[in-house]
């Protein structure tokens, strides 16, 4: 098994509902590669559900060509730190990787807290989770990473001079963090360095190409019909 994870010529599957929901970052991460892979969806969740490692999505899929033998890895933290590390986008050493796993899980839990605190809330208390993410969590988000990537020269990078999977996570965040909050927060003017990552991340061509491709626009048109953003 590790001698076929250690492959860069393997099949990939991801399997993900048909929109980005939590996997926009992860999705770009088999764009900007040179994998093989495709991206499926579930046709009968609830039959299929039972069939995943833990009952949820996303599952990757990675398939040796030569042998046909299967890895199977679920959980999204664990999928893309297994790519991170595949196409070296976690750092040069392990100092390097702790802090890129830490920046990374910073900007996956303020998203996850906007889904676990708002989208998954009563109808009738969404008004008011809205408030308490905007007023309270997002903030602090925002200026914890802001003064983070300020005193490190607005570079563009969470760590060293490198892409990484932290640059990604924010570039793909931040969509969906300024359509919740308008530019209350997040804005060139106010939040400089945070820009400089998203803009590095988006001028890369294989990104730009994925975020141009119909494919990505599909996914995007469902993500704004289910949830708003």
């Amino acid at each position: 098994m590790s001698q076929i994870a250690r492959s860069k010529d393997n099949k990939y599957e991801l399997l993900y509902f048909p929109f980005h929901g939590v996997v926009t970052a992860l999705r770009a991460m088999f764009a900007i590669s040179d994998a093989n892979y495709t991206f499926t969806h579930p046709i009968d969740w609830a039959k299929e559900k039972p069939t995943t490692p833990f009952g949820s999505l996303p599952v990757m899929y990675e398939t040796d060509p030569a042998t046909g033998h299967t890895l199977e890895l679920a959980e999204l933290s664990a999928i893309e730190s297994y790519m991170g590390d595949k196409y070296g986008w976690m750092g040069d050493n392990l100092w390097e990787r702790a802090q890129i796993q830490m920046y990374h899980s910073l900007t996956q839990a303020v998203f996850d807290k906007w889904v676990t605190t708002v989208v998954r809330a009563p109808k009738e208390n969404q008004e008011q989770m809205t408030e308490i993410y905007t007023e309270k969590i997002l903030p602090e988000w925002v200026e914890t990473h802001e003064r983070v990537l300020q005193a490190k020269g607005c570079d563009g990078h969470y760590v060293g001079d490198k892409f990484s999977i932290a640059d990604l996570k924010t570039a793909t965040t931040l969509d969906n963090l300024i359509s919740i909050s308008g530019d209350r927060f997040l804005s060139r003017e106010k939040t400089p360095a945070i820009f400089a990552v998203y803009d590095t991340v988006e001028k890369m061509p294989k990104y730009a190409a994925w975020k141009a491709s119909a494919e990505w626009k599909a996914y995007d048109d469902v993500n704004k019909k289910l949830f708003g953003f």
